[in-house]
């Protein structure tokens, strides 16, 4: 007797039921692979983010750190520095409406401290002081990855804090940049220069420690005789007031007073007469 042999192929029901649970896999294994690849792209930008930031705040430290002086006590969205060297006075850091930071040395050209892979915005700057000990620059800002693509956004705030630890020393004289611009002011108080002058206020000392008047001078006052022309005693002159120490004939020496006499009118007057 022979046997036969029936194949039985795969119902509907199944065929639909494996195509479900294969479709269902192939879904999460490609949602894995895009969430990793998004990952991905996540860290490649932050990694770009920390890299520019690190590269910036290392710059604005050394350049903060060989300053002469920090310009302004109070700085907005450009730190203004003033250098040893004339061809870099004055160094600015600051940020342009691009999104890129910039410094500029001198009368040089701008010169970008950020890529164009990051954008910059929120510069800050401030200066806190800190006598006797070293001057802080605050510094401030926020960087983004610069990308239209979403899965690329990155974006992070950065505060960090540079000392100001040069002392300020200059290679040539010290000239304001602006009319506006003064060598300290009357609420903080110069150390005493050689141990010899000193300052109160408005008011300045010669071996006097606590000057009481514009100029406090504890000790003589000598004016060396001169054998110059003698100026203008009038009043145009702005001399009113001035002392003139002449030789004199003879070897003896004057000492003229320029003021007025009861009737208004100007001249010099001999001090003491021998």
């Amino acid at each position: 007797m022979e046997m036969m042999h029936h194949s039985r192929g795969f119902t509907l029901i199944e065929l639909l039921v494996s195509i479900s649970i294969f479709t269902v896999i192939i879904v999460a294994f490609i949602g894995m692979l895009v969430a990793v690849t998004n990952i991905g792209v996540q860290q490649s930008s932050a990694s770009v983010v920390q890299q520019e930031s690190q590269a910036l705040l290392q710059k604005v430290q050394y350049y903060v750190g060989t300053a002469s002086l920090i310009a302004t006590s109070t700085l907005p969205a450009e730190l203004t520095l003033r250098m040893p060297s004339s061809t870099a006075d004055p160094t600015l850091i600051y940020a342009s409406s691009t999104g890129v930071v910039y410094i500029q040395q001198g009368s040089g050209q701008p010169q970008p401290l950020t890529s164009g892979r990051v954008f910059v915005s929120g510069l800050a700057f401030a200066r806190q002081a800190n006598p006797p000990g070293h001057d802080v620059v605050n510094v401030s800002f926020n960087m983004k990855y610069n990308s239209l693509n979403a899965t690329q956004v990155f974006s992070q705030l950065f505060q960090s804090s540079v000392v100001h630890v040069s002392a300020a020393t200059f290679d040539t004289g010290l000239y304001p940049s602006a009319s506006t611009q003064q060598l300290g002011n009357s609420s903080n108080l110069w150390s005493p220069i050689n141990g010899v002058i000193y300052t109160s206020g408005a008011n300045v000392g010669i071996n006097q420690s606590a000057p009481s008047q514009p100029l406090d001078v504890n000790g003589g006052v000598r004016l060396n005789p001169t054998s110059a022309s003698q100026p203008s005693c009038t009043s145009g002159s702005n001399a009113l007031g001035e002392l003139w120490f002449s030789p004199g004939g003879s070897g003896a020496g004057l000492l003229y007073l320029c003021t007025t006499n009861a009737s208004g009118t100007y001249g010099w007057h001999q001090v003491v007469t021998y």
